[in-house]
Parts: C-alpha cells; sequence; structure tokens
C-alpha cells in the first residue's frame, strides 16, 4: 500500500509483466546446511502434497491475515491460492518436471491474478518475508534471500527485439 497525504492505495500487480518470488541460498553456506537446503528444494518442486508443509509454516510467518488465510492449492506444483482458476488468484512452486533445476533457488513462478481476485504488492512482500523466515527455519541458519523478480509479458514473444526501435 502507498501512502500519499494520509490516504492509502493499494498497488496490483502489473499486468504488463509476470511475476515471480525467487529465493535463493547463500553461496557460502555449510555442506550440512546446503544439504539441507537441498532437501527443501526437492521437496517444493516436486508438487503438492511435499511442499504443503512449506505452505503451513509460510503462513504463521505472515503478517497479512489474507496471506495467513489463504488456502494450499490443490495442483500438481501445489502452492498457495483457491482451487477454481477462473476466480481466485493462485500461486504455485516451479516444478522439477518442467525441466532440471541445477540450481540453488525456490521458485514461486505462476503468480496468476484473475478479474475477481489480484495479487497486490503488498501481499508479495509479505509472502517473500514469511517464505524467507520459513526456509530460513527448515535450514537452521540466516542464509536464505528472497526478491519479486518480473519480467514484461512482451519480452516473452518471439519477436520482441524484432522492431525497428528496439535499440533506440
Amino acid at each position: 500500500m502507498v501512502k500519499v497525504k494520509n490516504r492509502c492505495f493499494v498497488m496490483f500487480l502489473l499486468d504488463t509483466h509476470v511475476h515471480s518470488l525467487i529465493f535463493r541460498i547463500d553461496d557460502d553456506v555449510p555442506q550440512i546446511v546446503l544439504d539441507r537446503w537441498n532437501v527443501l528444494k526437492c521437496d517444493c518442486e516436486e508438487g503438492e502434497g511435499r511442499n504443503e508443509y512449506v505452505i503451513d509454516k509460510m503462513k504463521t510467518y505472515c503478517r497479512l491475515v489474507q496471506n495467513k488465510s489463504m488456502p494450499y492449492l490443490q495442483r500438481f506444483e501445489g502452492g498457495i491460492g483457491g482451487n477454481n482458476n477462473t476466480i481466485h488468484k493462485q500461486m504455485r512452486f516451479r516444478s522439477s518436471m518442467s525441466s532440471l533445476h541445477n540450481d540453488r533457488t525456490i521458485v514461486l513462478a505462476d503468480i496468476v491474478s484473475t478479474s475477481s481476485e489480484r495479487w497486490t504488492y503488498e501481499e508479495l512482500d509479505d509472502l517473500i518475508y514469511a517464505f524467507r523466515k520459513s526456509l530460513n527455519h527448515f535450514v537452521k541458519s540466516n542464509c536464505v534471500n528472497g526478491l519479486i523478480g518480473m519480467s514484461n509479458v512482451e519480452s516473452l514473444s518471439d519477436n520482441y527485439l524484432d522492431s525497428d526501435d528496439a535499440f533506440d
């Protein structure tokens, strides 16, 4: 929420961008912490049922009531949000089935709003805080950081750089 002269404005996610929540473990962690991270990463990316405990823990750290009460998403990837794709906002874990993710990140990649339920930047910020606290709890170290990733929807098309003014 943005305050301007005692007024609050809700900032909904931009429709022009694809959003994701990205969590990364520090490069210099001891092997035992990295081993815990790898188990956690596998659980998150394996999908429904395997990552529900992460969502449950995350909700205990949320500050916003609407995030605390968000249901677990009953989908292959798992995540949070209502189960009706046409009316409920959702957020899904990146799936290990889509490709091999041999990296140090856990990603909530599919952040979807609908015409009746829209994500706000305030909610994403609260989820970053809560997920970071949860992931640090599970690896038993303060070594996980989080951020909101954004990319322009048009940059995902094959001809994004084909226009004459692409490099102006």
